[in-house]
């Protein structure tokens, strides 16, 4: 198994939290679609690593961009919008 590390900017967690998924693309595995759960987007936001194994394994983590925006990004999610009032 190959082991891929992705740092999440402003753009990408943006996207991710208006779909729910990331999508990663490569010539050796293909195309995989990684799910991510309430618990996976509220940890991210805390600052942790989170690890998906769907074939191969993935490491996420959200690069420092400050946390008041972090909070914005995920009131406006149509997904997980309800987090911001755990945080």
């Amino acid at each position: 198994m190959k082991e891929n590390r992705i740092l999440l900017n402003e753009s990408t967690f943006t996207n991710l939290c208006k779909s729910g998924f990331f999508t990663y693309n490569s010539r050796e595995t293909g195309r995989d679609e990684i799910s991510f759960t309430r618990l996976d987007i509220k940890n991210l936001a805390k600052g942790e690593i989170i690890e998906k194994n769907v074939g191969n394994v993935y490491k996420f983590a959200l690069q420092d961009i400050g946390f008041d925006l972090i909070k914005e990004i995920i009131k406006r999610s149509p997904i997980y919008s309800e987090l911001y009032y755990e945080l």
